[in-house]
Order: structure tokens, then C-alpha cells, then sequence
């Protein structure tokens, strides 16, 4: 029977947003006041898994919203954006084929529902993101000796940056 206090449990989130570009995933709401999410984004350089759970504390026409996510960018080949901003004579970025970050974001925004399958989100905050960064030794030989000791050492970079996202969520079932 159609119950017409009974939310659709199922749905597809698609949003933008720092760190982690456009992404597109599944979200399950098993109440009110929660949604899990899981699925992928691509930042123009490289795709990315995340997952991340909401909170909706109002059940409301507008909510404030609490959201967390984990995500992981997969290292990915950058050569050719680099064809494209910079002449093919400059040291080759090699490294950067390899290069993938980790990040946990936690968000706070309004969630806009517009019917009871369709909602709209905005969010704000921080994330926390760390990229380890290979070095340089593997470059073809012309370029090896241009090489200062900084980049034949691997390193790592973590930094706090302000990170925001919005969207919509269709939800089914």
C-alpha cells in the first residue's frame, strides 16, 4: 500500500564541490533525519571514491544540515594537461602520474526539500586533505641532471583548506 508518510529509502545524489569536483553517488536514507552516501567524483585530473553520511536534525520544508566524507583520489597520468598549458621542451612533470590525496571533509549548509523525492543542498567547511608526492628520479635522462636534491626526494603535503559543495538528491523506491 502506498503510504503517503513513507519516505523513498533509495536515491542519487549528484553535486559539485572542493576538494573533490563533480561527483555522482548512491544514497541510501534509512530515516528522516540520515542519509549515507557512496560513490565517485572526477576532479578533471583523476577520479575519486568517497563515502560520507548526513544529518538532518528538522524534518522541514528547509533543514540545516551536518555532513562527513571520506575520499580517496586515485593517481592519475596529468600529461595531457600538461601538453596543453606548457611547451613539451620545460622537465617533464612525471612524478605527478602518480600522485593521488586523501581527504575528510565535514560540512554544515541548508537542505532545500522541494517535493518528497527531490532535494537541494548547499554546504559549507573544512577539509582536511594529505597528498604524498613521488620524486622526480624516474625522468628521462636529459632531464636528470637538471634536478635539485628537493625533488629526488619523495615528500608529503597536509593542509586544512576551506572546502564547499552543492547539489541534489532524487530519491526512489
Amino acid at each position: 500500500m502506498n503510504d503517503p508518510e513513507r519516505l523513498a529509502p533509495f536515491g542519487l545524489m549528484l553535486d559539485a564541490g572542493m576538494p573533490e569536483g563533480a561527483g555522482l553517488s548512491g544514497v541510501l536514507r534509512p530515516s528522516p533525519y540520515l542519509r549515507l552516501h557512496i560513490g565517485g567524483a572526477h576532479n578533471g585530473l583523476r577520479g575519486a571514491l568517497r563515502a560520507g553520511l548526513t544529518l538532518l536534525p528538522l524534518k522541514s520544508k528547509v533543514s540545516p544540515s551536518f555532513s562527513w566524507e571520506f575520499g580517496h583520489a586515485q593517481a592519475a597520468s596529468t600529461k595531457t594537461l600538461n601538453r596543453r598549458l606548457a611547451d613539451r621542451t620545460q622537465l617533464p612533470a612525471s612524478s605527478m602520474e602518480r600522485v593521488g590525496y586523501t581527504y575528510i571533509s565535514t560540512h554544515v549548509g541548508l537542505e532545500f526539500n522541494a517535493t518528497r523525492r527531490l532535494s537541494f543542498f548547499v554546504r559549507g567547511g573544512v577539509s582536511f586533505m594529505e597528498m604524498d608526492v613521488p620524486s622526480l628520479k624516474k625522468l628521462d635522462e636529459p632531464f636528470r641532471d637538471s634536478l635539485s636534491p628537493v625533488e629526488k626526494q619523495s615528500w608529503m603535503m597536509r593542509k586544512v583548506q576551506p572546502s564547499g559543495k552543492l547539489g541534489l538528491t532524487f530519491f526512489f523506491g
